[in-house]
């Protein structure tokens, strides 16, 4: 099995979610960041605005050069009491008293109120100082350099407490005005230089909590969207896993083929659509004797024999390509130029489109049995030779066995029958002569009269067994009609006989071996079947004579029945005249044997 931990390993899926888990704080940080960068941006656009204001202000104050005020309306200023008192008289007759108010401390007293009503700190400062409470910072000292370089306001962004989001400082410079020369010409500064700065500081908390809805929303996308993302990165690491699980199952099967590929006895080819070869198996170099790098890239075309026309190959491609395989027996070339055959089966490997995509060839060597082969086919001939020779000798032994019964029986016939015959003729005149010789005389001549009456009986029976009379004289139809009737008569059993002709017109080895199986068929039927009848048919047709014997007997019992002599010889006969004999036979249902021998041309004709 695959080590699957390698190819799936969940290390994996925690990388991906701590990557996607950093790219989401990342950019949920860009966000805060950006917020805060928007915070500050418009705190220092309302710190411009409101330093300004003030500017703006100064200026006014400047061009009317101050007011006067209520003495009971102005701030508490230690500075207002040098300034000018101006006791005044309403129309009602109230008196009551005036201060001359400058337009720097109208500016202070808008930026003390302005701190004390909305928490934001402005205030002037200078390098050239007339009032100590005036003097700048580091940061403000730093900050008037830069304006006196040129810029147009300096920022400073200083954080506080930790639940604060810090102050944003803000300096726009402070121009010498024409109507301020008066009381500052003692700083030698021209009109529309650098005088001064004027600073403002603004919480930014004020800001930053109005950008707390959106935070939130933005917080809660990015909460969303890291949820979507953790789903979409374990969906897809699972439908990976599963994909490399199963890519494993297969790169592990083909492995596995490859390793039982290679370990095959039988050679095994694998090309591609093209027939170029892409790999092969230890047999095939064993067997072609080709190293592996010396047919990869080739095509199968370099192991022909040269044996098998253009046609045989047709034939090949046709249906391999058509049916998608091909089995069978070719000739091909080693790399020693030696041609042998060998078993070769073809299978194409269709894609899913249904196009050929490999062909996988797996064959073997069978020169060895191709030789086996042609040793079996000349020994079966050499048996069958021996077979035919041993036939044509039962042939001429049972030829010559008939001749001998024929000479035999003809001899009985004609010098013991004839014998005999004389032999009875004079006991019958004997036995009429005797009269006068007294009974016992008589009695023994009559005896032997019996006994040659016997004799000349047995002589006809085995005379008609060695070889009947009547199939030479009368033919097969007479000889077998005579022989089923003798047959019923002795045994007592009935013997139904059916002919399609009154007379076999056959040839002498043809009626004798059909008699003979009659004869035997009847002879086991008698001496074994335990029949109450029998049944004998002979029927000849343009090409042969069917014979058929069945008897109701109780069958053959045993297997080894069907091997006993007298079925052999029967078989034997018909065999040996290009003839079958089929023996069929059930126990307590009978026995049935049906012959077909074949006609010769002389019987045709």
């Amino acid at each position: 099995m695959p080590k699957l931990s390698r190819i799936v390993a969940p290390t994996t899926l925690a990388l991906a979610i701590v990557l996607w888990t950093a790219l989401v704080l990342f950019s949920l940080w860009t966000q805060r960041e950006q917020l805060d960068r928007t915070a500050a941006a418009l705190a220092r656009i309302d710190a411009i605005a409101n330093l300004r204001k003030d500017m703006s202000i100064r200026k006014w104050a400047d061009t009317i050069g101050g007011i006067y005020i209520d003495e009971t309306k102005i701030p508490a200023m230690e500075s207002l009491d040098e300034q000018e008192h101006l006791s005044v008289t309403r129309g009602t007759g109230e008196r009551f008293t005036l201060v001359a108010i400058p337009p720097i401390h109208i500016l202070l007293a808008i930026q003390e109120i302005s701190h004390k009503s909305y928490g934001t700190r402005e205030r002037l400062t200078s390098l050239q100082l007339r009032n100590r409470a005036n003097a700048p910072d580091e940061w403000e000292t730093n900050a008037l350099k830069m304006l006196e370089g040129g810029a147009e306001m300096a920022t400073e962004a200083l954080p506080t407490k930790a639940a604060s989001h810090g102050l944003l400082r803000v300096m726009i410079p402070m121009k010498m005005e024409k109507e301020c020369l008066e009381c500052h010409r003692d700083t030698l500064v021209p009109v529309g230089g650098l005088r001064g700065g004027a600073t403002i500081s603004i919480d930014l908390n004020t800001y930053r909590s109005a950008q707390e809805p959106t935070w939130r929303t933005i917080q809660y996308w990015h909460s969303g969207i890291w949820l979507i993302g953790l789903t979409t990165i374990t969906i897809f690491w699972l439908l990976a896993s599963r994909r490399a699980i199963e890519q494993a199952h297969r790169d592990e099967e083909r492995r596995e083929n490859e390793t039982a590929f290679a370990a095959m006895a039988e050679g095994a080819i694998i090309t591609n659509a093209k027939g170029d070869i892409l790999w092969v198996n230890d047999a095939f170099c064993r067997i072609y004797g080709y190293r592996r790098d010396e047919v990869i890239g080739k095509n199968p075309r370099l192991l022909k024999s040269g044996r098998h026309d253009g046609e045989f190959y047709r034939e090949f491609w046709r249906q391999l390509t058509e049916t998608g395989h091909w089995r069978g027996e070719l000739w091909n070339r080693r790399k020693t130029g030696e041609v042998f055959p060998e078993e070769l089966s073809i299978q194409a490997l269709r894609g899913t489109d249904g196009s050929i995509r490999r062909f996988i060839s797996i064959f073997s060597d069978i020169t060895e049995r191709k030789r086996n082969e042609a040793e079996l086919l000349k020994h079966q001939q050499r048996l069958e030779e021996s077979e035919a020779r041993l036939r044509e000798l039962a042939a001429f032994l049972q030829t010559v066995r008939e001749e001998e019964r024929t000479r035999i029986a003809r001899e009985l016939h004609d010098e013991l029958g004839q014998a005999l015959t004389a032999l009875r003729i004079d006991l019958g005149w004997l036995r009429g002569k005797c009269g006068s010789l007294g009974a016992p005389a008589a009695e023994r001549v009559a005896s032997a009269f019996g006994v040659v009456e016997q004799s000349i009986v047995s002589l006809r029976r085995i005379s008609e067994d060695l070889r009947p009379a009547m199939l030479d004289s009368l033919g097969l139809a007479a000889a077998v009609e005579h022989h089923v009737a003798q047959f019923s008569q002795r045994t007592g059993l009935p013997c139904h006989l059916s002919m399609n002709r009154e007379e076999f017109d056959l040839d002498g080895n043809l009626a004798t071996a059909v008699f003979r199986v009659v004869q035997e068929a009847l002879t086991n039927v008698a001496r074994h079947a335990e029949a109450s009848e029998a049944t004998v048919s002979i029927n000849e047709s343009d090409t042969g004579i069917d014979l058929v014997i069945t008897d109701d007997g109780r069958g053959i019992t045993a297997p080894g029945d069907k091997k006993t002599f007298g079925l052999l010889g029967m078989r034997e006969r018909i065999t040996m005249l290009g003839g079958t004999i089929d023996i069929d036979s059930q126990p307590d249902h009978g026995t049935r044997i049906a012959c077909w021998l074949p006609l010769t041309k002389d019987d045709q004709a």
